[in-house]
Parts: structure tokens; C-alpha cells; sequence
């Protein structure tokens, strides 16, 4: 069970993210840096990277002791200032530098930034909502997944 857990992590992207690329120019890469501090990116990694520990961890109840073991990994080894560089990287590797210049001048807005500081919650809630629909539903699934099964 902890390595399926520590498997969905790596899956979603929390350790594993873009290398490095040599076609990027160091403007471009400093045009991302930018907007990841304009979009609060480090608040909004830690939000994030707890709301998937609970979610891994609301699936696998068995492992719900270990909460604090994860955050502590977590807060040594997979820190912001640890992976903002590859952050920016996969920003500009997807982005043009005008392209970031942009969303840096919309993140530079009070809309912006109420973007920049809801996005985990909105992502959160969102879950939730998928939840209470699939449970709604539940019924349902059980019964295709038993049609599939004598397929």
C-alpha cells in the first residue's frame, strides 16, 4: 500500500516534474520564474501537495497514521525553492515568453491574484464535488462494473 501511495504522488506530478531544456533562454526562464512568484505558485504547491497527500490517504484509511510522516518527507526533501526551477522550466517549455509575459500581467491584476489565491480551494472543492457525484452514483458503477466483468 505505501508504494501505491508514493507511486499516485509521483503521478501527479508533485515530485516528478520537466527537466530542464537547452533551447530555453535564461529571459525566458527568468519571464517564468516571475510569474510563478506574481501567481503565489509556492503557497499554492504546498496546498496542493497536502490536499493529494489527503486524498491519497482518504483512499487508503490504512495509511491515515502517517499523515505528518508525509508532510515531513514532504517539507525536507520536496520543498518549493527546491522545485521552482522546474517549475519554470515547464512553464517556458510550454509557453512562449510572451505567452508568460501575459499571464503574468493578468495574474498582476486583483483578479489575478483572487485566482492565484482560490485555485487550491476551487481544485478542493471540485474533488469534492466529483466525490458526492460518484457516490450519488454508486449504485450505478457497481452494477456496469459487473456487467464488464462478465464480458
Amino acid at each position: 500500500m505505501m508504494k501505491k501511495l508514493l507511486m499516485s504522488l509521483f503521478l501527479l506530478g508533485v515530485v516528478g516534474i520537466a527537466s530542464a531544456s537547452d533551447d530555453i533562454s535564461q529571459s525566458h526562464k527568468n519571464a517564468a520564474l516571475e510569474l510563478l512568484s506574481t501567481m503565489k505558485m509556492g503557497e499554492q504547491f504546498s496546498g496542493a501537495l497536502e490536499t493529494s497527500i489527503d486524498a491519497q490517504l482518504k483512499m487508503n484509511p490504512s495509511m491515515a497514521r502517517y499523515r505528518q510522516t508525509f508532510l515531513d518527507f514532504y517539507d525536507q526533501y520536496v520543498r518549493w525553492e527546491d522545485v521552482k526551477e522546474r517549475f519554470a522550466m515547464l512553464y517556458a517549455k510550454n509557453f512562449t515568453q510572451s505567452e508568460i509575459e501575459d499571464i503574468n500581467d493578468f495574474y498582476s491584476t486583483q483578479t489575478g491574484q483572487k485566482v492565484a489565491l482560490l485555485t487550491t480551494t476551487l481544485m478542493e472543492e471540485g474533488m469534492r464535488l466529483g466525490e458526492q457525484l460518484v457516490l450519488e452514483n454508486q449504485s450505478e458503477l457497481v452494477r456496469m462494473i459487473q456487467e464488464a466483468d462478465k464480458q
